[in-house]
């Protein structure tokens, strides 16, 4: 196996199991950030008028972003998981026309100056950011733009506090404020420094938008177990232990009712292609 081939098979062989989970209770993302990339996408060319959302997952994004481009657009949703492309198909259906493709971010499968836009949501911190902005350099059109969507946990207080404690505690190599990534370890992911610092882009900009979520015990852990840190942390140390520890963390931070009351940042990075 090549080491390009490798690194992208150690980020992204988690989904594989832990796809049943996925869609129940991810976060999503705020409308207001997703209608800002469709603004901006509705103000390219007609000819530009092509997305590709890599590493769309259960299409979760990809699903809310045909939404807010109202059939203008024609969008690709690519998932080296095969697991995440049949849910992403299934719960597509009947829904207005995504094609999902088999793909890696490394090796996008289109042609030169072919795509208005290309999307990320959730994702970017498993790819191999360097060859995936090249090749998103290569597809995109002369006004074309890159857009990146991350959701982080405000963990300064309340209950993601202790939650970030607790995966600091189990999770080998993890640190609050790092990603799982295209190794198989955890490190910090700039998307800002990163596209700033490369010469193929240009007009880096970031938003951010911080939002309230409210979990039962009940959704919570089964969106932790959508996740590739409570993975890891329970193939180190057994599904008995983790879920104790789990378990009584949410006990210990919810309110008279059950409720776990949370609070999200999600940022936007986008930049443009450098026209040379």
């Amino acid at each position: 196996m090549s080491t390009k081939s490798a690194a992208t098979a150690a980020g992204w062989e988690h989904y594989q199991t832990i796809g049943k989970h996925y869609d129940k209770e991810r976060p999503g993302y705020p409308v207001s950030a997703v209608a800002e990339i469709a603004a901006r996408a509705l103000s390219l060319p007609l000819s530009s008028r092509r997305i590709l959302d890599a590493g769309c997952g259960t299409g979760i994004f990809t699903r809310m972003l045909a939404t807010a481009l109202d059939g203008s657009f024609e969008i690709h949703g690519l998932e080296p998981s095969s697991m995440m492309i049949e849910r992403a198909i299934e719960a597509t259906a009947g829904a207005r026309p995504i094609r999902f493709l088999a793909s890696s971010a490394e090796q996008l499968p289109f042609s030169d100056r072919t795509i208005g836009v290309v999307t990320a949501a959730g994702a970017a911190q498993l790819f191999d950011r360097t060859l995936f902005y090249a090749e998103v350099q290569r597809v995109l059109l002369e006004h074309g733009f890159l857009a990146i969507l991350q959701n982080k946990r405000l963990h300064e207080t309340g209950f993601f506090r202790s939650f970030e404690l607790f995966l600091e505690r189990f999770v080998p190599g993890y640190r609050t404020g790092t990603y799982a990534d295209a190794r198989g370890g955890h490190s910090v992911a700039n998307f800002e420094a990163e596209l700033a610092s490369d010469k193929g882009f240009s007009n880096v900009t970031v938003q951010s938008w911080d939002w309230r979520r409210a979990f039962s015990i009940e959704s919570f852990e089964a969106f932790a177990l959508s996740t590739i840190q409570v993975k890891m942390a329970r193939t180190a140390h057994g599904d008995d232990i983790i879920m104790r520890e789990l378990r009584s963390i949410m006990s210990d931070n919810c309110d008279a009712a059950g409720v776990i009351n949370v609070t999200y940042k999600t940022e936007l990075t986008t930049a443009m292609r450098t026209v040379h």
